[in-house]
Formats: structure tokens, sequence, C-alpha cells
């Protein structure tokens, strides 16, 4: 495997591709996403299990303020190890009001019309996509508090660690992503890296005693903004075996029409046949 120095690792940062090809037994061109290359680390990654929600909401899903309350209280109780994202869905749930800004993100779109159907109720989410059974997902209505579900994923020991940087480089940023093999994974795994924004205000509808309304000025939070690679992510190229430690380098655009102080990327390993997350990271974009 490859070995880097730091400058020529700064140097191998590449730009956004549109191309879909493998070029060689490291490096990979993505769809219109982030493509880098995979070498061999040598930095210390915690064995830190951490788990990924995704809340599945728009704003005229009048159940999903209700499901905001409830995810701001789980991210208090848990912190660091709980890390949140909302994707606004591509159907009239997700349909702007007043013209306002949209919200929905295409690789976004890609996720609900995988993991659901078109009929799905809303507010529902995932965590770390584990699966009810064999044929099913385990799709949670994140208005009720699901500790119990945390703690089994935070309970158990990771197979993989992970730590994620944030760089800037001029107006964009590179994410820096170790990753430590803590135990024997011989599935393939991917790596799927996203930025979020908070404090996004726009108009919600909510249901109340007295009917549906309208909120104003509605803060919306962990919005998916852009996933920087392929929806799917990229491969994580490694032998899989406990105590491999790999890093790689992904370069991120950043829009203008975002207040970059609130961004966060997120970057997570899942299984590439089953989807199902093996962890997650996040860094802020300050």
């Amino acid at each position: 495997m490859k070995r880097l120095s730091i400058l020529s690792l700064l140097a191998a940062s590449l730009l956004l591709i549109t191309a879909c090809d493998k070029i060689d037994e490291n490096e990979y061109v993505v769809f219109a996403g982030a493509s880098g290359t995979w070498y061999d680390s040598e930095a210390t990654v915690p064995s830190v299990q951490r788990a990924f929600v995704e809340k599945y909401t728009g704003v005229r899903c009048v159940n999903c303020p209700n499901a905001d309350i409830v995810l701001h209280d789980l991210g208090e109780k848990y912190g660091d190890q709980l890390i949140i994202s909302a994707i606004h869905v591509p159907n009239n749930f997700g349909k702007p009001l007043h013209g306002e800004q949209d919200l929905r993100n295409e690789k976004g779109s890609i996720w609900f019309n995988t993991f659901f159907s078109t009929s799905q109720n809303l507010p529902s989410a995932l965590l770390n996509r584990a699966k009810a059974d064999e044929s099913s997902l385990d799709i949670i209505d994140p208005q009720v508090r699901f500790d119990d579900k945390i703690d089994a994923i935070l309970a158990s020991d990771p197979k993989v660690g992970m730590t994620l940087a944030c760089v800037q480089d001029g107006d964009n940023y590179n994410a820096e992503v170790h990753i430590e093999f803590k135990k024997t994974v011989p599935e393939a795994l991917t790596l799927t890296l996203m930025v979020v924004e908070d404090k996004i205000y726009t108009t919600q509808e909510s249901r109340t005693a007295e009917g549906i309304i309208e909120i104003e000025n509605y803060e919306q939070n962990h919005v998916l903004r852009e996933v920087a690679t392929d929806a799917w992510g990229i491969d994580v190229v490694a032998d899989g075996n406990q105590g491999t430690k790999r890093m790689i380098i992904l370069p991120v655009s950043i829009s203008d029409q975002w207040v970059t102080d609130n961004c966060h990327l997120i970057a997570f390993v899942s299984n590439k046949a089953t989807r199902e997350i093996i962890n997650s990271a996040q860094c802020n974009l300050q």
C-alpha cells in the first residue's frame, strides 16, 4: 500500500470529476463526486462508536416539528456520539412554501426513493440504516424517543474507527478521513461524505390543537445540502484486516448560498451490499 509525505498528500487532492471509471488499485473517479486516493495512515484513530440518524422531513410535514424536539433532546444527551442529518424529501412534503428556498437535494432524494415507498409517513428516520429483519429496514418514528436503539449501537465495540478533519482550501474545503479496522471486516465497504447546514430559516407547517398552522422563520437544522461523493459513496480500498489504517483526502465545494459557519461535514463508512452504516464522524466548517 502507498505511503505519502504531507506535501505530496496535499498535492494529491483532486478536483471534481464527472466520469466513472477505475483508474488503478487505489484511485477512483466517482459519479460527479469528489474523488481521491487511499493511502496507508499512521494516525491514531480512537475506538469510538457513533450512531447516525437520518431524519426524512419536509416543510409541509406537519408532525416534523415534534421530531425536531426529540432529536434536539437526544443530541443534548449523547453529544458527539450522535450525528444527525435531515433530508428534505422529493415529494410534496418537501415542496417549498411561498417560493422560499428549496431544501430538497438530488442525492438525498435517491436515498428516500431507495429506502421508502412513495406513501411513507413522515417524519421517518433511520438509525445507522439498520435492518429490522433480513428483508426490511428498521424505520423509526422520530416523534418518539429511541434511546434504547442508540444505546445498543453505542455499547458495541466499533468494527471501524473514524476521524474526520475539515481543512480549508481557499473558498472550499478538503475532508481528511482516517479509518482504522478495529476488527477484521471481510465485507466490501464504502465511504460517503456529505455537507449539512444548521440555522436555515423557512416557513414550516405544524399541527396544533387548533389545526394546521404555518410557523414563520422556523429554524431548520442538520439539513442535507450536498453529498460530496456519489450518493452511495466511494470504495474503501483496504484489505479489511484488523489493525489496517487508511486515509483519504476529498475536496468539497461550498456553495455561496450556504452559511459556512453553520455547516458541517459528515462522513460515514457503510457495508457496500447492505448499506448499513458501520461508523460515522463529523467536523465543523469554521
